[in-house]
């Protein structure tokens, strides 16, 4: 669906077939707030990020459409998230001069800094595009009738009716809560946790591969 699918959509859920009862503005800001709420819940669009890191500098700019983050990588090992109290606490003194290949990483979101911060900061023998950030971003605003949301990802075109869905749903909020408001609310947010779990179900990182237990084991 498109922006005009997805307005029409949502208008026969909130019985406005005409598109009145609601403002064009009211109706777009719903729908961008729904596929917002619809990645967060879901965490099915995400995105891999490569950071060229540099000899003494612990500190990168996060993506514009970061929203949080999903794992790091340095030279394709693993880093472990740490918080600041944590670095405090566990050298007992300026962790800021310790040096090293990093093996934590920090996300700092606050508008000021917005940046990933390595530990222990890297030196020249962890230089390179070898950082890969993978993250879940905001979903570029719909604007245009012929804009697709969810960042246009063809493998999520079946989950944009939970779009409709929650957009209508929250429209409707607006209504006076008679029964008939609350049941339809209630109905359409089913429909739309329906989808959300139809998406994390499907989505889970290669779901078909097997457990595998300690010794070698694998559980089927």
């Amino acid at each position: 669906m498109n922006l005009s699918t997805l307005r029409t959509f949502t208008s026969l859920f909130c019985n406005d077939v005409n598109s009145t009862r609601f403002s064009s503005a009211q109706y777009l800001n719903a729908l961008n707030e729904s596929q917002v709420q619809f990645a967060l819940d879901s965490k099915c669009l995400f995105k891999d990020n490569t950071i060229t890191v540099v000899s003494g500098t612990s500190s990168y700019s996060l993506p514009t459409d970061f929203m949080f983050e999903k794992q790091v990588t340095h030279k394709q090992l693993m880093l472990k998230p740490i918080s600041r109290a944590t670095m405090i606490y566990y050298k007992g003194d300026d962790w800021t001069d310790d040096t090293g290949t990093p093996k934590w990483f920090n996300i700092d979101p606050e508008e000021a800094r917005k940046n990933i911060l390595l530990y222990p900061q890297p030196t020249a023998n962890d230089t390179g595009a070898n950082l890969i950030l993978t993250y879940y971003p905001k979903p570029t605003d719909l604007s245009a009738d012929t804009d697709s949301p969810l960042n246009s990802s063809t493998l999520l075109v079946q989950f944009h009716i939970a779009i409709a869905c929650w957009a209508a749903w929250m429209l409707l909020g607006y209504d006076q809560a008679t029964p008939d408001i609350n049941s339809k609310r209630q109905i359409l947010l089913a429909q739309y946790n329906d989808k959300v779990t139809e998406a994390i179900d499907l989505f889970k990182n290669t779901a078909s591969e097997p457990i595998r237990l300690k010794g070698g084991r694998k559980w089927r």
